[in-house]
């Protein structure tokens, strides 16, 4: 069958099923704008979107699919969240893999090698300061200067116990570090007791109240965001530590019940045409490189580059580094 036969054979499924059920973290009002454009494009497919609850072990999203599957009631055919939590799903055994025909356009670092899921969005991940609050000369130089106690009690991170992003973040830098200056890392801030907070905005928050002087886990979106309206905050760029990038990622799942057109909407937001519109909602940067999206990355942070993560080589060590960090920064 040519490729031009398998298409419209899918796209002929997909419009039998008539719907494609999303359950994902983006906020409602940034979806619509995904959801009309889609619909447009494939009128006779409606797309239905769940926003859900991801942090946690499992997340209580993966847990709601699997109690769904469970009672043999519809489920996601599709879902939307961060990488770190898709690997949970992976491992509970909720996703299905496959071939995206427009994902050969990615970059092969940022692709999931299997296919479980596919970037649609860029989340970097940086470091901030209160300029109130720290003179530029008492700014930390590497990593390990935060170890030092006179930031004890002055730090704020998301919540490294759940094993989400934050913690994938701190343990992504275990193969760039090494096991030596990771465990020192992570021993040291544990005894400097950063505050934490389930929710990203709060990290951000928390520095630009006064009520911490630095933030290791802020998404780069909500820096530029705090900027934009002239809160106390700037970036803290650490020698040692490049910026992080993972991704909100959409995968299909094996329990749905209209593949087609799940196949159809994550390949529509794979495309330049998807991605250029996910780059026009506010701050939203696109996975895909060259869409001439307004918030694409080369845009927002120029000249940069990234290390993605969670990467190929922490993977053998994130079990041991999340239990690592569950157990070090757990409330006393």
């Amino acid at each position: 069958m040519s490729k031009a036969s398998a298409r419209s054979s899918v796209v002929g499924k997909a419009n039998k099923e008539g719907r494609v059920l999303v359950y994902g973290t983006v906020e409602l009002g940034e979806f619509a704008g995904w959801k009309k454009s889609f619909e447009k494009k494939y009128p006779d497919i409606e797309v239905e979107y769940k926003r859900k609850y991801v942090p946690g072990t499992p997340p209580p999203m993966a847990k709601e699919i699997m109690e769904e599957t469970e009672a043999r009631k519809e489920t996601a055919d599709a879902v939307i969240v961060a990488v770190p939590p898709l690997m949970q799903f992976r491992g509970l055994n909720l996703l299905s893999k496959g071939t995206q025909k427009e994902s050969a356009a990615y970059p092969q670092e940022v692709r999931q090698p299997e296919g479980y899921w596919f970037p649609i969005v860029s989340i970097g991940m940086i470091q901030v300061y209160n300029p109130k609050l720290v003179a530029k000369s008492e700014l930390p130089k590497t990593a390990m200067d935060l170890t030092d106690l006179k930031w004890k009690d002055a730090i704020v991170t998301h919540d490294l116990t759940v094993g989400t992003l934050g913690a994938y973040w701190l343990a992504s830098l275990r193969p760039i570090f090494g096991e030596r200056k990771w465990r020192s890392l992570v021993e040291g801030l544990a005894k400097n007791r950063p505050k934490a907070y389930p929710l990203y905005d709060s990290v951000v928050d928390s520095v630009t109240s006064g009520e911490t002087k630095i933030g290791l886990t802020v998404l780069l979106h909500d820096f530029l965001k705090a900027k934009k309206a002239k809160r106390d905050i700037e970036r803290l760029k650490l020698k040692d530590v490049p910026m992080l990038m993972t991704f909100n990622a959409i995968a299909r799942t094996r329990a749905g019940r209209h593949p087609a057109a799940a196949e159809l909407l994550v390949d529509f937001l794979l495309s330049k045409e998807g991605q250029k519109m996910v780059g026009s909602t506010y701050l939203r940067i696109p996975a895909r490189m060259g869409t001439g999206a307004p918030y694409s990355l080369d845009k927002l942070v120029k000249n940069e580059k990234f290390t993605a993560f969670p990467s190929e080589e922490m993977l053998p060590s994130s079990a041991d580094s999340i239990s690592t960090l569950a157990k070090l920064f757990a409330k006393k």
